[in-house]
């Protein structure tokens, strides 16, 4: 994705950092990409480039010859992309048949419009003195599933459902939910940043971390340390709250955590500014540059 970052920085040098992560968010995989025009405001693209070009845009998403098929895999990306991307809630949520979501799931992989992200969570240590509670003993860890494509994900999140509404796009109805769209790929990218400052370590493990209690948008383990993270892409400032849920949720997680770092999109208060503690980083959008390089 580093690459992919950088290629979409150098065709659309003009884009400010923020503006640069905005565009990527939704167009990185744009199949018509050779004709896009970035430089009008964020409105106008994407009523230009997506909107107006839904039936041009609609034939190159069919998966599959089979109808029954095609609709299946439509509520599949759906749910990846609306839905907390857990593998088992997928199948539940859409009332799949196992072997029918087996075969659909193995075709999106195969044609690689999906990836696994494994769970980091350790299975449950069975007491043999004390057995675990019937609900644990059903418990199941989930990997979750992403799309890899982001113009896949933003179809799926947004112009599929309406379209399988027959309700009419536009932009007012994709706007009020652009912003938590955009932060889970500020997380992805959040993450990479990570991966590059500390590269002279050897990395063990990176990515979110979720387990049946909680969710931690990022956690990195090198060969010299654990670093857990939280992202925000919001239009406020971050204060010290959002550090002490992060420490808690940790804690939670029996996680021996030796440095917190935090990401956002519109800076800090002053408080965490002058916290001078070493186990704690900060990171704002200017950061990001080093994803040019």
């Amino acid at each position: 994705m580093t690459q992919n970052f950088k290629n979409f920085h150098q065709k659309f040098p003009y884009l400010d950092i923020q503006e640069t992560i905005e565009y990527f968010s939704i167009l990185d995989g744009y199949p018509l990409s050779n004709k896009l025009n970035l430089s009008l405001d964020f409105q106008t693209i994407i009523k230009k480039e997506i909107i107006d070009k839904i039936h041009v845009l609609k034939e190159c998403f069919i998966y599959d010859e089979n109808i029954e098929n095609q609709k299946l895999i439509e509520k599949i990306l759906t749910r990846l992309s609306r839905g907390d991307r857990k593998n088992y809630s997928v199948y539940i949520k859409e009332n799949l048949p196992q072997g029918k979501g087996k075969e659909l799931f193995r075709h999106l992989y195969q044609s690689e419009t999906i990836k696994k992200e494994e769970s980091r969570e350790k299975p449950l240590k069975n007491n043999k003195k004390q057995l675990l509670k019937k609900s644990l003993r059903r418990y199941k860890i989930q990997d979750k599933i992403h799309i890899s494509n982001n113009f896949t994900r933003f179809w799926f999140t947004f112009i599929a459902p309406l379209l399988s509404n027959k309700e009419e796009v536009t932009f007012s109805s994709i706007e009020p939910y652009l912003e938590k769209y955009i932060s889970l790929e500020f997380e992805k990218l959040s993450n990479i940043i990570i991966v590059k400052k500390y590269k002279d370590e050897k990395i063990l493990s990176s990515g979110s971390y979720w387990d049946k209690n909680i969710e931690i948008d990022l956690l990195i383990e090198t060969n010299k340390q654990k670093i857990a993270g939280e992202v925000k892409w919001r239009n406020s400032k971050i204060c010290k709250n959002v550090l002490n849920s992060l420490q808690n949720k940790c804690k939670k997680a029996n996680l021996n955590i030796d440095k917190y770092i935090l990401f956002s999109k519109s800076g800090f208060s002053k408080e965490l500014i002058l916290n001078k503690s070493n186990n704690f980083e900060l990171y704002e959008l200017s950061d990001f540059k080093m994803l040019y390089k």
